[in-house]
């Protein structure tokens, strides 16, 4: 397996979301089918959500393909019901009750008689899967294996078996399901993290939030009454059967409204003056209600839509298991072209994936997809380690500019220090050896908010902060990298400086130093530190991704890598898992040490022959060793391990003086029976389903180098606990070496010595043949070489050479003339030599000013080295790229928005506006924050920021009572405009968290229509009415991008076959004031409701363009971003402080207010509030940095 084996002990059932839905095909081209790959996938919001926003425009004839995958059961087995009921006839009928079924913990009898009756449908026709294919369902919602249709048929039978008992089981069914509910219910006092799900008015939705929770554990029911209604007193099964057990095992933070957008419910509709405060949870809770009932009408539409002689437009697939091993297996498949794999369905089970055949056969007619466009991981990085992620999926992921990996995580400790410690190593590094790196971070903003983790953290103390990123193939920015494999050359000793810092980090668990740092502190960091994700071979599959990018010395950077792992004394337990890495480097043919040849073997075994090997002929490089864990041995254990949490597991095998440990293992609760003798020895292993509630024994087995195993005689296997700070308990009970069992090498009833793996199947390539694929070669063009810091963590410069082979460059580089370098975009530089031009693009931003050249006027060739440009702040004009794609445009850094579909809202009653400048002023990290105004300030980024603060200052009206007409852009002293434009709405961007502002583009590009209408309304466009933007140079060339961008957003209109982009193949089109930077195509597209806005502008209506402009804002994994406290403290903001993101809650403990105002106010920043002297007191610490006395 890719992750360290856990022991499951105290374990959750997910069923419903924790964060809200988000459009998943949000960063593809409009044309661009959608293959898209759910790891992790829980409920199905994000389809539901993505299927909605595909409803209309351009993307509305976009063909989407899911596969999803969850190693819980009843999760898929869910969400089939859900998908099968909308596909019925009459789902808009049912509506109420699907929400029940998929919601409540109870029911009433309409929604368990609509539930038990589907489940009984489904059980017929999952008999197998020709039964189930050739079902009224099967042309849409696919099953990947016979084992998955399996597992999710003998759910919907226990389901149904819950109306067939007795009535004194069914009596006890349901007290045993209502003493689960009421014992899981979380025993904190406060719980609304489902404010997160209000996005930018989060501030609004705490208490809410909050009620909700409480009203929904205690009642079974999502409602604003706090009483359940007698008719709703059924259990809900599809609750009550997950890998937990027979039993309810919902999480205790489970709340249906973090699913959902709440931002919709408390922003003022248009024409409304109402402020957030005013609406109640009844009017939260039918909101999320009323988007649950339009995301599945759009899917029933899209399922009733399809002709029976065509494929349907949106297809499921459904996988249970793994998520690591399915991406390993679709990889494994889509390059042997096979459906049979070695890869194990999940951790505790033997059988491997084995595809359906019909669909992903070689003969079958549509196949399904094993590579895809968009990955969307969950959260499961904070369960498997963002490295064994980036291991698995980059393969799979397809080679296009719009390709994009999803990850989110819950992290905990200093936002701005996360991403780079889970990629245990600096992210730039990182995305040049890995080849994905997150979008953002080149780009250094965001259009995606995390104001509620600001909200979340000043209400609740909390630690936590929840980070959604969007990873692109590295390079992918640059229009003129056509090959997004393109390798990298990095010298031999510094890229085994590089490898030996990501050990490092990754196994700093090791590092026993530490751990007793660790330890001296609080209890969440022992905690934390008990999470591992990571054991050899994860980082071996590091290195082979890395293998498969980099043009290096190989064997010399493994030999130089294996001297310094040998001689580093940081990880005082790290020797031990010496033979385990060695073991892992021959099996995934990454590189074979010399001791570990087959030759060396073979020369061992004719010297040594243990009694263990007597009937053995030949002893190969690797053995597989399996475990015999008796069961009445291990149950005594349980509780200790459980109590323990989910320690990992591993094995060692102990000699007289020495030990070595293997933590690649795999384990299975079974009974195993073994055939033949000596190298011909075969077991197969039969899987007990009651697993850890059976009489099996526990069944572990796992690879060593043979030489392991010859060179002691007296030799034990154990079974133990990986020791962590979080396992100093388990070692008070079970001994400092943790160990669980042990049995001697030579107990051939306990210890098995096997050539294959148990159940190894012979015409499946094995786990030790699945070796890394074809080395980079150097190509005839220009490589680009890597050089490092002395420490081999960052990266300082490219250098690339370019050798002269046309006849009039050579002699003009013969003749003595001098090569300049010019920068071309942020990844790419122009060498131009005579009349000659040769353009060179690179993986990251690059400083052509600061080039160096190295001529070698007799060999012919040309040295560029050329420095990055990673330096925050210090972004070029071109960050927003556009790159053509398939006679399509991909955007980089910026999601697509179906304006349409983006909620208006009212911005009549200015009170209710309250979240709009801490929103927008968030656009700023703390850095930015202190560079005093100016017109220019040195970075074209914060210019930039600093134009869009403006903008949604005088478009909410905040900033001067009555929005304005219409934006000129303007350069300082030059009286020409070079665009216009008008903001019809601003409009909530719920996916993102944001707002944005729909506004209609015109570029001050002369020409008779335009000058015609111009002259028709220009008495309406007064310097009263107008607002005038200032700017230098770099922002004017950064808005010509940034328009092109913002008018591609939201397009709903085709590119013409004439389009100026593909005719003059430049984007933008032009940086001169009197022309247009934006293609034609889109100019007088759905103008309606510029014209209903602005009735008095109607002849301009054929020159603009539609477009959507976003805030861009700071990352906070990079550096710091003022909480709400610092910017309500400063006298930054346009408008007065809104109290209310701070009124009603004491600071320190949380406790509410009353209505009375009963809360203590601080008396110097007058914002903060406190229940009592000793809590102002216990968070004065902390407050005094941001408690500022506002100004008179």
């Amino acid at each position: 397996m890719a992750h360290p084996v856990l022991w499951r002990g105290k374990t959750f059932f997910y069923p419903i979301g924790n964060t809200s839905a988000v459009c998943l095909t949000q960063d593809l081209c409009p044309s661009e089918k959608a293959d898209v790959l759910l790891l992790g996938c829980g409920d199905p919001r994000h389809i539901l959500y993505t299927v909605y926003a595909n409803s209309t425009g351009s993307q509305a004839s976009r063909k989407l393909d899911f596969t999803c995958c969850d190693l819980e059961s009843a999760v898929i087995a869910r969400n089939v019901i859900l998908f099968t009921l909308l596909a019925d006839e009459g789902a808009a009928q049912k509506a109420p009750q699907i929400w029940n079924i998929f919601f409540h913990f109870f029911l009433d009898k309409a929604s368990h008689d609509l539930l038990i009756s589907q489940c009984r449908k489904l059980v017929e026709l999952s008999s197998d899967l020709d039964s189930w294919h050739n079902g009224p369902y099967g042309h849409f919602l696919r099953m990947c294996t016979e084992d998955t249709l399996a597992e999710l048929r003998r759910l919907w039978q226990l389901y149904v078996k819950t109306t067939t008992c007795s009535p004194s089981e069914a009596k006890a069914f349901e007290s045993v399901y209502a003493a689960d509910v009421k014992a899981s219910k979380a025993k904190f006092e406060f719980v609304f993290t489902a404010s997160r799900a209000a996005g930018p008015l989060s501030m609004y939705a705490l208490k809410m939030a909050g009620d909700h929770y409480n009203i929904y554990w205690e009642t079974g029911v999502c409602s604003a009454v706090p009483k359940r209604p007698s008719e709703v007193s059924r259990p809900n099964p599809t609750l009550a059967y997950s890998m937990v057990g027979d039993k309810f095992a919902v999480h205790y933070g489970t709340d249906p409204l973090s699913c959902f957008h709440l931002a919709e419910a408390l922003a003022p509709a248009v024409g409304s003056t109402r402020h957030p405060d005013q609406f109640t949870l009844k009017d939260v809770v039918n909101v999320c209600k009323t988007q649950f009932s339009r995301w599945c009408t759009s899917v029933s539409n899209v399922l009733r839509s399809q002709l029976p002689s065509s494929s349907s437009p949106l297809i499921i697939r459904c996988f249970v298991g793994d998520a690591l091993s399915l991406c390993q297996a679709l990889g494994y498949s889509h390059t042997t072209k096979s459906t049979s794999t070695a890869f194990p369905v999940a951790p505790w089970k033997t059988p491997c994936i084995t595809f359906d055949p019909n669909a992903y056969g070689t003969g079958t007619q549509s196949p399904a997809p094993t590579t895809f466009n968009v990955i969307d991981t969950s959260n499961l990085l904070d369960h498997v380690g963002v490295l064994n992620i980036i291991a698995v999926t980059s393969p799979i992921l397809q080679r296009t500019a719009s390709a994009t990996l999803y990850t989110e995580g819950l992290a905990s400790g200093s936002p701005e220090d996360t991403l780079a410690e889970q990629l245990c190593g600096d992210i730039a590094t990182m995305g040049l050896l890995l080849g994905l790196i997150p979008a953002c971070f080149v780009s250094q903003f965001t259009n995606r908010s995390n104001m509620h983790e600001h909200i979340v953290r000043l209400s609740q103390n909390a630690t936590q902060n929840h980070e959604r990123l969007a990873w692109k193939l590295i390079g992918g920015a640059e229009k003129l990298l056509t090959d997004l494999d393109c390798p990298i050359d990095i010298a031999p000793e510094q890229l085994a400086g590089v490898f030996l810092n990501i050990y490092l980090n990754m196994f700093s668990h090791e590092n026993v130093v530490r751990r007793l740092a660790m330890v001296k502190q609080s209890s969440e960091s022992i905690k934390l530190s008990g999470i591992i994700h990571y054991h050899r071979r994860s980082f071996v599959e590091i290195l082979g991704v890395v293998k498969r990018r980099v043009i290096t010395d190989w064997d010399s950077t493994m030999n130089m890598l294996h001297g310094k792992i040998q001689n580093d004394r940081t990880l005082m337990t790290g020797m031990n898992f010496y033979q385990d890495l060695c073991c892992q480097l021959h099996l995934l043919g990454v590189f074979d040490v010399d001791w570990l040849s087959l030759k060396k073997v073979q020369e061992v075994h004719r010297v040594e022959r243990p009694f263990v090997f007597r009937d053995w002929k030949t002893l190969p490089q690797t053995l597989c060793v399996v475990l015999v864990v008796p069961g009445d041995h291990l149950r005594p254990l349980l509780p200790d391990l459980d109590e323990a949490g989910t320690p990992v597991l591993q094995c060692d095998v102990r000699g007289v003086a020495t030990q070595n440990a293997f933590s690649a293992i795999n384990t299975v609760f079974g009974t195993i029976t073994t055939s033949g003798q000596g190298d011909s020895k075969t077991a197969a292993i039969k899987e007990d389903a009651t697993g850890r509630y059976g009489t099996s024994p526990l069944v572990v087995w796992f690879w060593v180098p043979s030489i392991v195993l010859v060179n002691e005689r007296r030799l034990s296997v154990v079974l133990s606990v990986l020791s962590t700070p979080a396992t100093c308990t388990l070692a008070t009970k079970r001994g400092l070496d943790l160990s669980i069992f042990r049995a001697d090498l030579g107990d051939e009833h306990l210890v098995h010595i096997l050539r294959q793996r148990p159940n190894a199947v012979p015409e499946i390539l094995e786990e030790k043949n699945l070796q890394i694929g074809g080395r980079p070669t150097k190509t005839s063009g220009a490589c680009t070489f890597v050089t490092l810091d002395r420490e081999c963590k960052k990266p300082l410069s490219f250098t690339t050479r370019v050798d002269i082979v046309e006849p009039e460059t050579k002699a003009s580089l013969t003749s003595g003339a001098t090569p300049t370098v010019n920068q071309v975009s942020m990844y790419s530089i122009a060498i131009v030599l005579g009349d000659k031009s040769l353009q060179f693009p690179f993986p990251l931003p690059i400083d052509a000013k600061k080039a160096k050249l190295r001529i070698a006027r007799k060999s012919l060739y040309i040295e560029i080295i050329l420095p990055l440009k990673l330096v925050l702040g210090d972004t070029d004009s071109d960050m927003f790229p556009v790159i053509p794609q398939g006679g399509d445009l991909a955007l980089w850094n910026m999601h697509r928005v179906n304006l349409d579909q983006c909620v208006p809202f009212s911005i009549a009653n200015k009170k209710a506006l309250g979240w709009v400048n801490p929103h927008v002023s968030l656009m700023m990290s703390d850095r930015e924050r202190r560079i005093p105004n100016g017109l220019t300030t040195g970075s074209t980024l914060l210019d930039v920021k600093r134009s869009l603060h403006f903008i949604f200052g005088h478009a909410s009206g905040l900033a001067e009572g009555k929005p304005p007409l219409g934006y000129a852009l303007q350069m300082k002293d030059e009286p020409e405009i070079f665009v216009m434009f008008y903001i019809t709405d601003l409009r909530l961007d719920v996916g993102s968290h944001t707002m944005v502002a729909d506004a209609w583009v015109m570029p001050s590009s002369p020409s008779v229509e335009k000058f015609e209408a111009f002259s028709q309304v220009c008495s309406h466009l007064r310097p009263s009415n107008m607002k005038m933007i200032g700017m230098g140079v770099e922002e004017k060339k950064a808005w010509m991008h940034l328009l092109v961008a913002a008018t591609e957003r939201c397009r709903t209109w085709e590119h013409k076959t004439n389009c100026e982009y593909r005719v003059q193949g430049a984007i933008p089109l032009t940086f001169e004031p009197d022309e247009s930077p934006i293609c034609s195509c889109g100019a007088g597209m759905g103008t309606e409701s510029f014209v209903k806005k602005y009735p008095m502008l109607r002849p301009l209506a054929p020159c603009v363009t539609r477009a959507v402009i976003s805030p861009l804002f700071a990352l906070s994994y990079i550096e710091k971003v003022g909480n709400l406290e610092d910017i309500i403290a400063s006298n930054t903001p346009l408008t007065p402080a809104p109290a209310a993101v701070v009124r009603n809650m004491c600071s320190a403990c949380g406790k509410e207010g009353g209505a009375s105002g009963s809360l203590l106010i601080c008396g110097r920043c007058k914002v903060v509030r406190y229940c009592s002297q000793g809590c102002q007191r216990e968070d004065w610490k902390g407050h005094k940095k941001s408690c500022i006395a506002p100004s008179s």
